[in-house]
């Protein structure tokens, strides 16, 4: 999922979310993931991400420092529907 830059802080990434959890919801699912750039990496732009998901109720579950690449450590954050 990615939200245009002039559209963030407009609610449109929350909407998306709600709505890809209540389909979750719907279809029985119980818990939303995503992986994004680990805090080990001190891009400004994916520290935005991560509190982004942290203020929707995720929480970092594993560190995945070679998934991508060294260069490119990830995290993995669990939302409990």
């Amino acid at each position: 999922m990615g939200v245009r830059p002039e559209l963030h802080r407009h609610g449109a990434g929350r909407a998306l979310m709600e709505r890809a959890a209540a389909h979750a919801r719907a279809h029985g699912i119980r818990f939303l993931t995503v992986k994004t750039l680990s805090a080990r990496d001190p891009d400004p732009g994916y520290a935005k991400t991560r509190a982004f998901y942290e203020a929707l109720g995720f929480v970092v579950i594993d560190e995945l420092p070679e998934l991508w690449s060294p260069a490119n450590p990830a995290c993995v954050m669990l939302k409990v529907l």
